[in-house]
């Protein structure tokens, strides 16, 4: 049976739009990627401050025992 134009045309749509959607989604994953290296930078920020301030409190409690 042969394909009709209107399948033919169909088909190139939808081959368009899966071409899209994938430049789409892997614009996604690379924009996730940078968000989950952010985050993880943001965690040892946030770790390393955390510990300053822990070491600042201990050196102020220190020096009023004193």
């Amino acid at each position: 049976m042969p394909t009709t134009t209107t399948e033919n045309t169909t088909t190139r749509k939808l081959k368009e739009q899966v071409k899209s959607q994938s430049s789409d989604i892997s614009a996604l994953r690379s924009r996730i990627s940078e968000l989950v290296d952010e985050i993880r930078l943001l965690q040892t920020d946030i770790g390393r401050f955390k510990g300053r301030v822990a070491d600042d409190i201990k050196m102020i409690v220190e020096k009023m025992d004193k």
